[in-house]
């Protein structure tokens, strides 16, 4: 674990950042850890806070997960996410939870391209699947 003084990073506390997961960059874990200090400025987990990362050492097991049914969904270019959101569909699946996981790529595609192409196939394509799977029992 590295820690980085809050002057080096223009925070208003200490930080401390866990390695990256894999295929997350250090650069995009670095602009999160910022982002979740603004967005949870009590946390003094950071990026591994169980709010944010479910597979922090300390979350609750994601056997025990409430639901169902999970979809998890990403775009192949998001380099902001894809990264967190593939280890947790595969953390979920590996865990031994009894629900029904499944993983939806957007190929092609970056971060939030449905906010800037809502009419674009894989746009599209996304709002079915969701649709689709918010309707199945």
């Amino acid at each position: 674990m590295m820690a980085l003084c809050r002057w080096c990073l223009g925070l208003p506390r200490c930080v401390h950042l866990a390695p990256p997961i894999d295929g997350e960059s250090r650069e995009t874990r670095e602009m999160a850890e910022k982002l979740w200090l603004l967005i949870s400025p009590r946390s003094t987990e950071g990026l591994d806070d169980p709010r944010l990362n479910p597979m922090a050492d300390g979350a609750p097991s994601l056997q025990n997960l409430a639901c169902r049914k999970l979809l998890v969904c990403s775009a192949e270019g998001d380099c902001h996410a894809r990264a967190r959101a593939a280890a947790y569909y595969q953390a979920v699946k590996e865990s031994g939870w009894c629900g029904s996981v499944e993983w939806l790529e957007s190929v092609g595609e970056e971060h939030v391209f449905f906010l800037h192409k809502p009419e674009c196939e894989e746009s599209l394509a996304l709002m079915d699947r969701l649709v689709a799977f918010l309707g199945q029992d």
